[in-house]
C-alpha cells in the first residue's frame, strides 16, 4: 500500500524537493510505524506535509520553540502523547553588538550546516537566539566561536523557548488594475510595472513561501510576498472597484 498524495501544484522546485524529502520520511514511520522527526520546514511546506498526514492517517506533530515560530519540525508516529521539543530541538544564544540576521544564518552554513537544520532566527539589541535540531547543538555550541568580526560565547537556553517579538505592520491601501502578481509588486514597492516584472523573472519575489517566476500569476487574498531587499506584504482582501474597474485594496507591510 502506498503512501497516497499530489504534489503537482508546488510550484518552486526547490520546495518540491524539500518536500519529496520530507515525504520519504513520512513513508518510512508509514511502513515501519515508528517514529521519525524531520528537518524544519517552512508553513508552506508544513501545510502541505500536514495534509498528506491527514489523507494516509499518520498522527504527526509539529515542533517548534516558540508558537509563533515560522520553521518546524514534525514528528510522525511519536514514541508518547507527552512530547517535549527539547527531545527534538534547541535554543542557542549569545550576547551581541553589531550582528545581523544574515551574519547569523551565514556563520552556520558556514559550519557546515543545511539550511532545514536551521530554525528561526531572532536578533534582539543585545542577545541572539537560534534554534538548531538537537543532532547539531553541541558541534554548534563548541565550534561557533565568532560571527562577522565578533567573538561570541554560545550557551543553550534553559527554558528553550525562542523570543520572538510581536510583529507589527504598516496598513495600506491602493489600486491594481488585475491581481497579477507583477501588478502587486508595483503597488506594494512603488515601481514600474515593467520593472516589477523584471523582479519577478530574477526570481526574487516569494510567494507564500515559493519563489515564483510568473508575472502574469493571479495572487489570492491573505498571501504573503516577499520581495528581496524590500520586505514583506500581506495582501489582505480586495475590498472594491473603481470607476475605471481597478482594483481597491488592503495590504500591510512589515516593520
Amino acid at each position: 500500500m502506498k503512501l497516497e498524495y499530489n504534489i503537482d501544484f508546488v510550484e518552486d522546485k526547490s520546495v518540491k524537493a524539500n518536500i519529496k524529502k520530507a515525504i520519504s520520511l513520512l513513508e518510512k514511520s508509514f511502513y515501519t510505524r515508528k517514529e521519525v522527526s524531520s528537518f524544519f520546514l517552512n508553513p508552506f511546506e508544513i501545510s502541505v506535509l500536514n495534509d498528506i498526514a491527514k489523507i494516509n492517517n499518520i498522527e504527526i506533530v509539529f515542533l517548534s520553540c516558540n508558537e509563533s515560530s515560522e520553521r518546524q519540525i514534525f514528528v510522525a508516529n511519536p514514541y508518547s502523547n507527552e512530547i517535549n521539543n527539547k527531545d527534538y530541538i534547541s535554543v542557542l544564544e549569545f550576547k551581541k553588538n553589531n550582528i545581523k540576521h544574515p551574519d547569523v544564518l551565514g556563520a552556520l552554513l558556514n559550519l557546515g550546516l543545511a539550511r532545514n537544520d536551521i530554525g528561526d532566527i531572532y536578533v534582539g539589541d543585545e542577545i541572539c537566539e537560534f534554534v538548531v535540531l538537537n543532532k547539531d547543538k553541541d558541534f554548534v555550541k563548541f565550534n561557533l566561536s565568532k560571527i562577522k568580526n565578533e567573538r561570541v560565547n554560545i550557551d543553550f537556553k534553559k527554558d528553550n523557548i525562542l523570543n520572538l517579538p510581536k510583529i507589527d505592520y504598516i496598513d495600506n491601501r491602493g489600486f491594481v488594475s488585475s491581481l497579477r502578481l507583477d501588478n502587486i509588486v508595483s503597488e506594494f514597492i512603488n515601481l514600474s510595472r515593467s520593472k516589477a516584472k523584471i523582479l519577478i523573472q530574477r526570481r526574487l519575489v516569494k510567494v507564500n513561501y515559493q519563489i515564483i517566476d510568473n508575472p502574469s500569476k493571479i495572487i489570492d487574498e491573505d498571501s504573503l510576498i516577499s520581495i528581496r531587499k524590500e520586505g514583506r506584504f500581506i495582501f489582505d482582501k480586495v475590498i472594491g472597484k473603481s470607476k475605471k474597474d481597478n482594483y481597491h485594496i488592503e495590504y500591510r507591510k512589515y516593520k
